[in-house]
This record gives structure tokens, C-alpha cells and sequence, in this order.
């Protein structure tokens, strides 16, 4: 498999989406309008670069222009806005504004040599895994190369995120394979900001370590075919949310008529389970309350066994240790040599690192003989929040 970052990125946000989109080759059910509105600025950005190349520069209505002819042509049924109160021309006027602030800031466009627009760089990080990936624009600037990456997010990073960025670092080491080049700085533009963000490495070597930790585990999860949804913020912007196993059942419901929907297995067995639950929460606060109740009157009455009608309680009493400050109990322990006598055998955590294939094979199939792996189902509540 050839990766890229938005593959890596994909899955760390959602496996279930990764295993769609990029192993299944599922087109996407719907698309968001964030993407959307992204996609045309960065066409329009491209055009604006691209006439420049041939000594023309575009006026700033001609680039509104070609973004909003675009927008139009590009717009259909599967665009759809997550965030109810705000519509698809809200989106379409961001995008104008971050191409009107980009120009009144850049213009006459003339900072260093273009090298590249929308440059398709495919390169190894080893032996076995290559990355893909597209850099917006490449400038020369005084022999120093520059990796440019538009931004249409709302969400402006900070500087640690800026550090931590792997995405134009893995840019960086492209130009460096393809070029050998290693005066490299990548510049964010933030458009929703009108912010420009430099930074500057003498290496990018450590983000290959990175990239191919995290590809280690997307190797993992293919191994195993274990592809969980994840559920986040970012579920209601995704394209396969129809699809998937978190959310399909409530379009299902969509789809039937509001007399059907009463009569639906699922629908039905919910309801009930959750009457049931409310029931037992509450019998659970009556029995407490009740608990407490019969043990302030054997205190008061001296007893240790009270008599009903059919049923007798007894109370016994015991004193339990509980201990804070853990990491200082080890270290006197340890300085005893008595640490390994109270050290429990952590089962869920040998569990998840045999699935992870974390212990050595060989550890592995000793073990084989000390577990059976079976399904687990457990059930959880959730409240549904309904806009009225």
C-alpha cells in the first residue's frame, strides 16, 4: 500500500473511515461543505500562481470570478452542511473573503520563483513504504526552497502543533529525495486568519521515525482486520456517516414513515431496555438509601442481624485500607526487595499487546495456551440530543 498523510491522518480520526475509504474504495456517500469551499479556494489559488507563471497577473475580480463559476459547476445534491445554522452561501462568502484578504496581501505575487503548483511527489520512507502526497506551491526564494500549504480551517494551530506538523515535514523530505535539496522552509497560510506561519529545520529525518511508527499500526490493523469506528467531533462532517455502524440505524429511521418508525425492531428494543434500565437506577437509589438506613439502626440498636418477615439482614462490620500515593508505596517496596510479592498480573494489558502483536512471536504462541479469545458485547446509554 503507498500512503499519504491524509490516509495516516485518516486513520488515527477513524479507522472504520480509513478501511473505506482507502482499502474498500468506497466513493464517498456525501460530501461536506468544508471540504467543499477548501477545494475551490485551492483551485483558485493554483489559477491565480499559474497565470503568474505566464506573466499575467490576475485581477481580483477575475479570480472572484473564477472561484464562484466553480462553485457552481462544481456544486451538487451530495454537498451537505453540518452545522444547520449556517448555509451553503455562508461558505461560499468565507471563501471569497479568504481570497479577497489573500490577494490584498500578496499581491503583486512576485516573492521568489515558482517552482511547482499542485506538485504530485511520491518518494520512500524505507525500503518498503513509499508516501504520496500533493504540496500546493513550491517557491524558490535566495536558493532556499519553500513548501506552501493552504489552510481553510477555522481552527488556527499553535506553535507546538505547528512543530509537531508532520505533514509539510513529509513535503520536506520529498523535495529532498527528488531534488536533494536541504535548504527547505514550510510555510501554513491560515486563509481564515490571513496568517502566514514559517518554519525551518536543519533536518526533517525525524519525522520519517514518526510517519512510520504510525504506519506500523495502520499495518497492524490490516493484519488483524480490525477497522473500529471511532466516534468524535469529527463524525458529523464525515462522508460515510450513512454508512456506518454508529449512525446508520438512525437513517434507516429517516427513511421509514413516522408510523413505521414506532413499530421498528431496533427502535422498539432501545426503548425498552432503557425503561428497564431507569427502573433498576432507580431501585438501585432506594436500595442504597435503604442500606443506609438499616445500618444507622443496628448502630443505634447495638445489632448485627435484623428480622423481616421472611428475609433477615446482617450487618458486618470491617475496616479497609485504601491507599493514595501510590508511586511512594513502590518506591519503599522496592527498597524492601518486597515490590514483586504485591505486583498483580495486568491480564487486560497482556491482552491488547498480544492483539497488537506487541510481545515477540514466540512469547505469543506459548501464551496461545492460556486464553481462548471470544466475542465481547457490552451495552452502553447514550442521551439523544434533538434540536426542537
Amino acid at each position: 500500500m503507498i500512503y499519504s498523510y491524509s490516509a495516516i491522518s485518516s486513520f488515527e480520526n477513524c479507522p472504520l473511515k480509513f478501511k473505506y475509504a482507502y482499502i474498500d474504495k468506497i466513493e464517498p456517500i456525501r460530501r461536506n461543505i468544508e471540504a467543499f469551499m477548501g477545494n475551490r479556494v485551492h483551485e483558485a489559488l493554483e489559477k491565480l500562481y499559474r497565470d503568474k507563471l505566464y506573466e499575467k497577473v490576475c485581477s481580483l475580480t477575475e479570480l472572484l470570478n473564477f472561484y464562484n463559476e466553480r462553485w457552481e459547476k462544481e456544486m451538487s445534491s451530495l454537498i451537505f452542511v453540518a452545522k444547520e445554522e449556517y448555509s451553503i452561501e455562508n461558505y461560499r462568502k468565507m471563501g471569497e473573503r479568504y481570497l479577497i484578504d489573500y490577494y490584498n496581501t500578496y499581491k503583486p505575487f512576485d516573492d521568489g520563483r515558482i517552482i511547482a503548483l499542485e506538485k504530485r511527489v511520491f518518494f520512500p520512507l524505507d525500503e518498503k513504504h513509499w508516501v504520496s502526497g500533493i504540496i500546493d506551491r513550491i517557491n524558490e526564494v535566495n536558493g532556499v526552497y519553500e513548501v506552501h500549504d493552504y489552510k481553510t480551517s477555522l481552527y488556527l494551530p499553535t506553535k507546538k502543533e505547528i512543530e509537531n506538523d508532520c505533514q509539510l515535514a513529509l513535503y520536506a523530505l520529498a523535495l529532498d529525495y527528488l531534488y536533494d535539496i536541504k535548504e527547505i522552509e514550510l510555510v501554513w497560510h491560515f486563509l481564515a486568519f490571513n496568517k502566514e506561519v514559517r518554519l525551518k529545520k536543519r533536518s526533517y529525518e525525524g519525522v520519517r521515525r514518526e510517519i512510520l511508527k504510525r504506519i506500523e499500526k495502520i499495518e497492524i490493523a490490516m493484519e488483524n482486520n480490525e477497522f473500529p469506528p471511532k466516534e468524535s467531533s469529527l463524525c458529523p462532517y464525515c462522508e460515510y456517516q450513512p454508512i456506518c455502524p454508529l449512525f446508520r440505524h438512525e437513517y434507516m429511521l429517516e427513511e421509514m414513515k413516522a408510523e413505521e418508525v414506532g413499530e421498528e425492531e431496533g427502535y422498539k428494543l432501545v426503548n425498552e431496555y432503557w425503561q428497564v434500565v431507569a427502573k433498576i437506577e432507580e431501585l438501585k437509589a432506594i436500595q442504597e438509601d435503604l442500606k443506609n438506613k438499616l445500618i444507622e439502626y443496628a448502630k443505634k440498636n447495638n445489632l448485627q442481624c435484623i428480622y423481616g418477615a421472611e428475609k433477615a439482614i446482617t450487618i458486618k462490620k470491617s475496616r479497609n485500607l485504601y491507599f493514595n500515593k501510590k508511586s511512594k508505596i513502590e518506591g519503599l517496596l522496592k527498597k524492601e526487595g518486597l515490590y514483586e510479592k504485591y505486583v498483580r498480573l495486568d491480564t487486560w494489558k497482556l491482552a491488547e499487546d498480544i492483539k497488537n502483536k506487541v510481545l515477540p512471536a514466540h512469547l505469543i504462541e506459548k501464551l496461545k495456551e492460556f486464553f481462548e479469545e471470544k466475542e465481547n458485547y457490552r451495552i452502553y446509554i447514550k442521551s439523544l440530543e434533538r434540536e426542537e
